[in-house]
């Protein structure tokens, strides 16, 4: 569940619009573009984006090298072998063998060559070193983008710059803006040349914050100082390494030696993007809410949208991670009510699907649900896996709730282990007259529900099947219509905190905040 949406469209762009009965119409767009995201949140999509794809290069080339290495050294070989087909590979002894010609002994050295340059090639250790420099670059970058943006939205900190500049230099620049970007390039250029120990002490002068209070510093002072040791120093552990890293609290298993050479593991790796993603989020909406304090529902609504969205791409752990900073005290101030109630919802998504469901369950007993819209109170028994009380108050919310709508059940990953049930696809037919069509894997197979169109004004009728696995079966005939009890009548119209989280909320009605799909 999310509060705003981040996806700009066209000023006439075709949607397709689910009509009654499985119909399908086109409908057309007139409206004006959306507002953009706000810069500092557009910042922190790229840099997340950025950093979600060096982790998936590395998932997606790491086992491939791996697997290629291993095929070329059985096709080495296999090409030495058909020299002496019949020497016994049990003996490790010494060998004599004579080769027939000039020819074969230069396929047999060129081969041994080749075989010797494979083993000791670490071609994926290679790779993952690239991969772990690069999240740096990418933070480096972002840290320039941040500062850029913070400083040209507030003239104070802008007109604080000191810097010196000849008349000669001064009459090339076309107007005085040329002259504060440039000066700003410069102090942005200066700044990022220290090290992040210093950056972060230089913030927290500038800005009166503290940056560095936070559990995985010491953690990030490691991953920055073996950023440099595999840059300037071949990967060997440097006295300095040690020093700093002693020194900023970071507690080694086992202590290394001077000398010694680190690498990059694949776990190291997932480990170092996580903490990354984390700091560069932390840094941005510290700094925002510190500058910019009368932008708190901007960011707010940023916040629950970026958290959103790393559900949506399963990134279980990272949410996780950030669920201490964005229920924070900090991260609290100035946050509506329903908005804070969606984050800590949607942080425990994160934890239960990271696999830590004690600590999901005490985040969200820690809340008093007992007068919360009734979509939250779905939300609260699909996670703590109460299915039958979630089947309950699914019917009971009916077609449209307080917040959610009928494409959050499609879209919004708090369901994901709820739609691998039967009774899910049942309650669904009975609430909307279709089968919910999508097409999901679990541990004993794949189900598949399909809808059928039907005549106007008729009964929808579906099935329900799951592929290589255990068949279930979805009904939406009459029989199970009229089971379905027909949704309540509403006391009382929305609130307009409500309509506001809803009508922002693409989790929940599945298009942009400029929606050009209408429901007949």
């Amino acid at each position: 569940m999310t509060e705003n949406s981040k996806t700009a469209s066209s000023t006439s762009s075709p949607t397709l619009a689910n009509g009654h009965s499985g119909s399908t119409e086109l409908v057309t767009s007139e409206e004006p573009p959306q507002r953009k995201a706000p810069p500092i949140a557009c910042a922190v999509e790229q840099y997340f984006s950025a950093i979600r794809g060096i982790g998936q290069t590395a998932q997606i080339a790491l086992p491939h090298i791996a697997k290629w290495k291993v095929a070329e050294v059985e096709k080495a070989q296999k090409k030495i072998e058909k020299f002496f087909p019949d020497l016994e590979k049990e003996d490790d002894g010494p060998k004599s063998f004579t080769l027939d010609s000039a020819r074969d002994f230069a396929e047999f050295t060129s081969t041994i060559e080749q075989l010797e340059e494979l083993r000791h090639q670490n071609f994926t250790e290679i790779l993952a070193k690239s991969l772990f420099t690069q999240l740096f670059a990418e933070f480096d970058a972002y840290i320039g983008e941040l500062l850029k943006i913070i400083y040209l939205k507030n003239d104070k900190l802008l007109k604080g710059i000191s810097r010196e500049i000849s008349l000669t230099d001064l009459l090339d620049f076309e107007d005085l803006n040329a002259v504060k970007l440039s000066m700003l390039e410069k102090e942005i250029e200066t700044f990022r040349r220290d090290s992040y120990i210093e950056q972060f002490s230089t913030l927290e002068k500038k800005f009166n914050l503290s940056l560095r209070k936070f559990s995985e510093w010491p953690q990030f002072v490691e991953l920055s100082q073996r950023r440099n040791i595999l840059t300037h120093n071949g990967g060997l552990v440097s006295d300095q390494y040690i020093v700093v890293c002693d020194r900023e609290g970071h507690k080694f298993q086992p202590s290394p030696k001077i000398g010694e050479s680190l690498g990059v593991t694949f776990e190291y790796f997932v480990s170092a993007a996580r903490l990354l993603s984390k700091v560069g989020l932390m840094l941005a909406y510290t700094l925002w809410s510190k500058v910019f304090p009368k932008e708190f529902e901007q960011m707010h609504s940023a916040l629950n949208d970026t958290l959103f969205k790393c559900l949506q791409q399963k990134r279980w752990h990272l949410v996780a991670e950030l669920e201490d900073f964005v229920l924070s005290v900090p991260m609290r101030k100035d946050v509506s009510e329903i908005d804070l109630r969606i984050r800590i919802v949607n942080a425990s998504i994160g934890l239960k699907f990271a696999g830590k469901d004690a600590e999901a369950v005490r985040l969200l007993e820690s809340v008093d649900w007992s007068a919360s819209y009734r979509d939250f109170k779905l939300a609260i028994a699909v996670l703590l896996e109460k299915y039958d009380d979630a089947v309950v108050i699914m019917k009971s919310i009916g077609k449209t709730g307080e917040i959610l709508e009928q494409h959050a059940y499609h879209s919004w990953p708090l369901f994901t282990r709820f739609r691998e049930r039967p009774e899910f696809y049942e309650a669904y037919s009975d609430i909307y007259g279709e089968a919910f069509s999508e097409k999901v894997d679990t541990t004993k197979g794949s189900v598949e529900a399909h809808a059928k169109s039907s005549a106007p004004g008729s009964v929808g009728t579906g099935t329900g099947t799951v592929i290589d696995g255990v068949a279930h079966k979805v009904s939406t005939g009459a029989s199970a219509m009229a089971r379905s009890a027909p949704a309540p009548k509403r006391g009382k119209s929305k609130t307009s905190e409500a309509r506001r989280a809803k009508s922002s909320n693409p989790a929940v009605q599945g298009t942009p905040r400029n929606k050009t799909a209408r429901r007949p």
